[in-house]
């Protein structure tokens, strides 16, 4: 009898420390919620090692408040992890910590090979692609299609702020212009993230963040997103901007009328392609031609070395080479005069085998070339940085080739 009750007496006493010790199997750590779903959240963590995002199932947990994206919370889970990715977890109870800190850079990502597509109502111009075609630093520079011209747009993402440095229109050609001299800046968005930061626009006009978790609805699905109204004198814009993505709804609304572009689709690693029109002599009839060619690029590709490589392809029948192997653009851009400047190394003479004649109509394929992609008047051609001379032919300093394009046509 004395043995039994002393065995009675140990588990009794066993009994606490075996709940405790149940406790200190349990994990908590902090977290944002990236996600909120029926009986889920995506977190990513904040202060633990193990793993970096975790699908936390809900159904068993406690907690007493409305979750939201952006929240910041305390999480307690059972030890028991499926492994994934993001790994797999049961959730016993969530603590309400606060709300993460929101910042431009989460609402304007800077994203390589990446292609929007939006959806357009209200306007036949409404819809249009974006590219980027350039990142460097704390710039993104971006080509917009809409159907009737291309634009090119460079983003500032410093400071606090979003800045429209640069937007121009009818650029066909692609350039890196990520340097050039900053013009009248457009802050499109600012922090603090929050409700009721406003700002004064250059030229008149209000911008102000009126929600910052607005639920929208686009073509692409539903995002939480950041309202930016703008009031100007021709009318009111309203931007959409979600985390991880950047512009998802634009709204134009002036006079009864309404324009929208949403979010219709985002292409992960892709290329932006040109057709682009490289001309050929015609050893046999003397005449010029062009043939069209697909060519493509990705952030950050630089176009002279895209279209050198192009032009040092194979030609058919009687089309002669201009480009030979060792030719090399040493620099191609377009000056403000509307003239395409571009300087190639010395093997583009010394590997020419061409009469007085011949060479003539490889300069004017080049000028051709180079003059269309970047529709300009005229090209300046220099080799190592010095006016362009051969045994045939000698330019002056700064002497134009005019592009002649009338008449050419196209070979298969």
């Amino acid at each position: 009898m004395m043995k039994l009750k002393c065995m009675v007496l140990l588990l009794i006493l066993l009994l606490p420390l075996s709940g405790c010790s149940g406790k200190e199997q349990l994990i908590i750590f902090s977290a944002e919620i990236l996600e909120v779903s029926e009986n889920s959240i995506l977190v990513n963590t904040i202060d633990f090692n193990d793993f970096d995002k975790a699908s936390v199932d809900l159904r068993e947990a406690e907690y007493n408040f409305d979750l939201a994206e952006g929240q910041i919370v305390e999480v307690t889970i059972r030890p028991e992890i499926r492994e994934s990715y993001p790994v797999q977890v049961t959730g016993v109870k969530l603590l309400y910590k606060g709300e993460a800190e929101k910042v431009v850079a989460d609402y304007f990502p800077f994203r390589e090979n990446v292609k929007y597509v939006y959806q357009g109502d209200g306007n036949e111009f409404a819809g249009f692609d974006v590219y980027v075609d350039y990142i460097s630093g704390d710039r993104i520079q971006q080509s917009i299609n809409n159907g009737g011209t291309v634009m090119t747009r460079i983003y500032e993402v410093n400071d606090g702020k979003l800045v429209r440095t640069f937007s121009e229109g009818e650029i066909y050609y692609r350039e890196n212009m990520l340097q050039k001299p900053d013009g009248e800046g457009e802050v499109l968005l600012m922090e603090p993230i929050k409700k009721g930061t406003a700002w004064k626009l250059d030229g008149g006009g209000q911008r102000t963040i009126t929600d910052i978790s607005k639920e929208i609805q686009t073509p692409l699905g539903s995002f939480t997103a950041i309202e930016v109204v703008t009031e100007g004198r021709d009318g009111i814009n309203i931007d959409y901007y979600a985390k991880g993505i950047g512009l998802v709804k634009t709204i134009f609304q002036s006079g009864g009328m309404e324009v929208s572009s949403a979010l219709e689709s985002v292409t992960e690693n892709t290329v932006r392609s040109q057709q682009i029109w490289f001309y050929y002599p015609d050893i046999q009839s003397g005449a010029l031609y062009y043939v069209e060619k697909e060519v493509f690029f990705r952030t950050n590709d630089e176009t002279a070395v895209i279209l050198e490589e192009e032009y040092k392809g194979a030609v058919k029948g009687p089309l002669g080479v201009v480009f030979t192997t060792g030719t090399a653009i040493k620099s191609l851009v377009k000056d403000g005069g509307n003239r395409v400047r571009l300087d190639l190394n010395a093997a583009f003479v010394t590997e020419m085998n061409a009469g007085a004649a011949y060479e003539t109509m490889i300069i004017q394929c080049i000028a051709n070339t180079f003059g269309d992609y970047y529709h300009a008047e005229s090209l300046i051609l220099t080799v190592e940085g010095k006016p362009y001379e051969s045994g045939h032919i000698s330019m002056e300093e700064g002497q134009p080739v005019p592009v002649k394009l009338d008449g050419i046509t196209g070979k298969n």
